[in-house]
């Protein structure tokens, strides 16, 4: 009799081959999926606070003052402007201002045109530089560096009429507002030739004097190092005051001298010499000399 074979409880390979895989693939993709969402979300995140942040800070930086360049539109109410900060480092002041910018008439600062403003002040000859800006709430800021005169100019313009332009170290010519005539005062006078003068007539104004700013630099040495030889100069004159130039000269005429005849070069020597002539005891005593010429290197010609 054939004996029954016992069922074969033990799992073949081909069981194992039923296990199912593919939900734990399924897991792992969906991990990798959400830390991708989360990374890119973070990103996100920090772009968006980086420009918040980028925002507030130039916010913030122009918040104060809007300087001449600045031509942005402000949409909004601004309230009147009810204070003028105004400097400038020559005579001209706040109240000088005011009469030749007029009346506010409740304007806001976004109601003045910062950019012309700007414009109408360097036009005039007087101002070298100048800095318009808007303040915040309701100031307007104006900085001026003016221009400032070491001689003057005095022209006929008509019969028995005269009148006196300054005259900058750059050979600009302009009227002066604000200057106190004690200053003036104490401006030599400039003497020059017609040809020297040119007439522009679409501004109504001379040409900058050409030559001047090689004679400045004796100006300002004799101001400031040499005041008491300086305050009894009355007339400059000059003609092609270039170092190039075998005739150039500088001529000054002062209460005692008549004549003082300088060369365009090596000014701090020149006076050197002629603050010693004139401690000479028959210089000093003398009321009048007729001439001094210092134009010749390290000789000096004299004429009592």
């Amino acid at each position: 009799m054939t004996k029954k074979k016992s069922p074969d409880l033990t799992l073949s390979s081909s069981w194992k081959n039923l296990v199912n895989k593919k939900p734990k693939k399924q897991s792992i993709r969906s991990g990798h999926q959400r830390k991708w969402l989360f990374g890119l979300k973070f990103f996100s995140l920090a772009i968006v606070l980086a420009m918040v942040g980028l925002v507030g800070y130039f916010a913030d930086k122009n918040l104060g003052e809007t300087f001449l360049s600045s031509d942005e539109e402000f949409h909004g109410v601004s309230p009147s402007v009810d204070r003028i900060d105004f400097t400038s480092d020559g005579p001209l002041n706040l109240k000088w201002f005011m009469n030749w910018f007029g009346p506010m008439r409740n304007r806001s600062l976004m109601d003045l045109d910062i950019a012309e403003i700007h414009e109408a002040l360097v036009s005039d000859d007087q101002i070298l530089t100048a800095s318009v800006s808007r303040v915040f709430p309701s100031t307007l800021k104006v900085v001026l560096k003016e221009r400032h005169p070491v001689l003057v100019l005095r022209l006929k313009e008509a019969p028995q009429e005269y009148s006196d332009w300054l005259v900058s170290e750059n050979g600009v010519l302009y009227k002066g507002v604000g200057y106190s005539s004690s200053r003036l005062a104490h401006l030599p006078s400039l003497k020059v030739l017609p040809k020297q003068l040119k007439f522009n007539p679409a501004n109504l104004a001379y040409e900058p004097l050409e030559g001047m700013v090689h004679v400045s630099p004796l100006l300002e040495l004799a101001r400031r190092e040499y005041p008491d030889i300086y305050k009894d100069w009355l007339v400059v004159s000059y003609e092609r005051p270039y170092e190039t130039d075998p005739g150039a000269h500088i001529l000054i005429q002062t209460s005692r001298i008549s004549k003082i005849r300088f060369s365009p070069t090596a000014f701090a020597d020149q006076m050197k010499r002629l603050r010693y002539l004139l401690s000479e005891p028959k210089f000093r005593t003398k009321s009048k000399i007729r001439s001094i010429d210092l134009s010749h290197e390290r000789s000096v010609f004299a004429k009592l």
